[in-house]
């Protein structure tokens, strides 16, 4: 828990305030050479450069000696003015010296804390200090940013591979807190602002700021026509391939801001890597599989039960993710269905976004699948711990350094991460757990939630994962292979005929190199398509088309995300990500890409708010009609098979010649027939991504012994 501050809070954030009302990112200001005073982001204020405190003070006047117009003044006197304004000075730069250090002791950031318009929360846990952003051109909207929040106990020491633990005695409802600064990411992920570290569970809160006093905000929200103690709540949970990434990698901040009607957004961490997920016999054994997730769902409770003192209304509540993130969710939806028994309570969302992922994508195994435990085993390995006797391995691994785990983690990753088939996943940990069946079982039994989703894909999903250098004519067939050994020699020619030799006619239609990517191999593009729908595009077309299909299905939307980037030239995973934020700092310079922008930003905070994209509660109208997704196969709707279409021949950030243009904003199309055949060869082929790996559906309990852990 971080240290507490013993202060007094306002009613309200003072009306006067002085300097810039946000908060430097020193390392994007480093790099751009551009001033963040309009940033929507929010980062750590322990950084920021000292000698802008100089601003409270103004520029002092030199001292210049005293002197009598009528007559000398004697040296005696003179003398005593010198020490009377010594001893002022003295003292006051005693006093600047203490109360900076005061200040720094209790993290609140030095002086610049001065500058900022703060505002206060009240929590069960106790009070936190944030900070106002806006309103200005990157922020419409007044929002109350509370960074780090602390939503369950470190998971250092004792706490290492357990549960979550609740917040314990030193959580007091009437101490104040700093709330100013990210807390430390999840080990063993990438460095960042603040770095990382085990003491890295905690939730980001952003909300609108109506007004400084209780007549303002009256007016506001009678002007917007919203409650402000009863506000939509989404709540985003990150990707990073259950090996990295945080809840700050999505700016939350410009979401809220820019969102059609007022919300409230909030990220946070969980725990990624083998702290996080470890499967293996062993850890079923001890009942810990799949903690991350199990961070996800404790997260989930806090929030709800905080809710309605960030003014949210718990019965109105969305979570969005991307890619591991979105998978995430898909094995919440099951999870808490019904038939899985996990709680007696109603679930704590109401309506789910899932970009590129879902369920049944990519792979969710046994835990002692024989690719787990040749990873777990490298994993021990690395951290000098081979031989270990079960009962013990535990201890051991808690007893460890904290840069053991994190350098053997990182290496394991190293070693697996190119061959696409990931260390630290998670994995089917039976009935009553959160993963109780094979997700394809699950979907196919209707043990899944019936809530309003919107879900969808980009283009190039898999141009960021595949080899980029790649001019063996059997590279697709090698690489699908490697992925999924199950595929006989059939699947593999059938694989062929689906994704083409490039030396065909229609292999050089689909696979031709463009200006941006002439520097790729040959077969760049033949192996994104086939990764592409075999690991993200057709599993959400699954879930699209499974939920959409279900007795008493909930309405679904799906979208088709198709403006290119630099990178690969192409629409590539996590591209749609500043784009649904309207996150201007790094979109503001492409006019197009600010008009996709609306759209999609308009969209998803209007399905937040309503459960329906097209359905605004501020009144403004859509840019565009979004139809709900059905099934195309079987279905004679005329909106079988309809997606949004964002971004439809944009390419402003393409650097070659006469890529300019700014496409068509957002639009309906239907799925074409080739989406649809690529699909109906990858879903029967999802048990080889599932259970044993080796197409049998069945998994029962008796084959993977789970104890709970004391």
């Amino acid at each position: 828990m971080k240290d507490a501050l013993r202060l007094k809070l306002p009613s309200w954030p003072p009306r006067v305030h002085f300097g810039r009302q946000t908060v430097a990112n020193d390392d994007n200001d480093k790099e751009s050479g551009t001033s963040s005073s309009t940033d929507t982001s929010v980062d750590s204020i322990d950084d920021a450069k000292a000698n802008k405190s100089s601003a409270m003070f103004g520029s002092e006047p030199a001292y210049q000696r005293l002197q009598s117009p009528q007559a000398p003044v004697s040296r005696w006197k003179q003398r005593k003015v010198r020490w009377l304004l010594s001893g002022v000075l003295v003292f006051g730069i005693i006093t600047i010296i203490l109360l900076s250090t005061l200040l720094t002791r209790h993290s609140m950031g030095g002086f610049n804390t001065i500058f900022m318009k703060t505002c206060n929360i009240s929590l069960a846990q106790g009070t936190y200090v944030g900070q106002v952003i806006g309103p200005s051109s990157s922020s419409p909207r007044a929002i109350e940013a509370y960074l780090g929040v602390p939503y369950a106990q470190t998971t250092a020491g004792n706490n290492r591979f357990r549960p979550p633990q609740p917040l314990d005695s030193q959580a007091q409802s009437n101490v104040v807190y700093n709330a100013l600064k990210y807390s430390a990411i999840c080990p063993p992920g990438k460095t960042g602002a603040g770095g990382h570290g085990e003491d890295c569970l905690s939730a980001n809160i952003y909300r609108p700021h109506f007004g400084d006093d209780a007549a303002s905000i009256e007016a506001e929200e009678k002007r917007l026509g919203v409650d402000s103690k009863k506000l939509p709540v989404v709540a985003y949970v990150h990707g990073g391939g259950f090996n990295m990434g945080s809840g700050k990698e999505r700016n939350m901040a410009s979401f809220a801001a820019f969102a059609d009607s007022p919300i409230i957004a909030l990220s946070f961490n969980y725990r990624v890597g083998p702290l996080g997920f470890l499967p293996s016999a062993v850890t079923a054994k001890a009942g810990l599989l799949n903690l991350g997730l199990k961070d996800q769902q404790f997260f989930f409770e806090w929030m709800r039960t905080n809710l309605p003192a960030m003014g949210g209304d718990p019965d109105n509540v969305t979570i969005m993710g991307l890619s591991a993130g979105s998978h995430s969710i898909g094995h919440h939806l099951i999870s808490y269905s019904p038939a899985n028994k996990l709680s007696s309570g109603p679930p704590p969302f109401q309506k789910a976004i899932i970009e590129s992922g879902g369920a049944t994508a990519r792979a969710t195994f046994v835990p002692n699948h024989h690719l787990h435990e040749q990873q777990m085993k490298e994993f021990l390995s690395q951290c000098g711990l081979t031989g270990v006797p079960d009962d013990e391995l535990f201890d051991k691994l808690r007893a460890l350094p904290y840069s053991t785990i994190v350098s053997a983690s990182q290496k394991i990753w190293g070693t697996w991460s190119k061959t696409l088939r990931w260390p630290f996943q998670p994995v089917i940990d039976g009935p009553g757990g959160i993963i109780p069946d094979l997700p394809i079982n699950s979907w196919n039994k209707g043990n899944v939630l019936r809530i309003p989703i919107l879900t969808g894909f980009n283009t190039n999903e898999g141009a960021v994962f595949v080899p980029v250098n790649q001019n063996d004519g059997n590279a697709t067939r090698q690489l699908m292979s490697s992925i999924l050994p199950s595929l006989n020699k059939t699947d593999l020619d059938t694989l062929d005929e689906l994704y083409p030799a490039v030396t065909t006619t229609t292999g050089k239609q689909l696979y031709a190199n463009s200006k941006e990517s002439n520097k790729f191999g040959t077969q760049f593009w033949r192996l994104d398509d086939a990764y592409a729908h075999y690991a993200y595009i057709c599993p959400v077309l699954q879930t699209a088309t499974l939920a959409s299909s279900a007795s008493g299905a909930a309405p679904v939307y799906a979208y088709h995300y198709a403006a290119r980037s630099p990178a690969y030239g192409g629409a590539d995973h996590a591209d749609e990500s500043p784009i649904v934020t309207h996150d201007l700092n790094v979109i503001g310079k492409y006019p197009g890409l600010v008009e996709i922008a609306e759209a999609m930003t308009g969209a998803w905070t209007r399905f937040i708010a309503t459960g329906d994209p097209n359905k605004s509660h501020s009144g403004a109208k859509a840019k565009f009609t979004w139809p709900r997704y059905t099934s195309p196969f079987g279905s004679d709707s005329k909106n079988a098979g309809r997606l949004a279409l964002f971004g439809n021949g944009n390419d402003e950030q393409l650097k070659s010649a006469g890529t300019k243009s700014r496409g068509t904003p957002a639009k309906t199309i239907a799925l074409t027939a080739r989406e649809k055949t690529e699909c109906e060869y990858w879903w029967p082929r999802v048990v080889y991504s599932e259970g044993w790996g080796n197409g049998t559906t069945t998994f029962t309990a008796e084959k993977v012994t789970i104890k709970a852990k004391l």
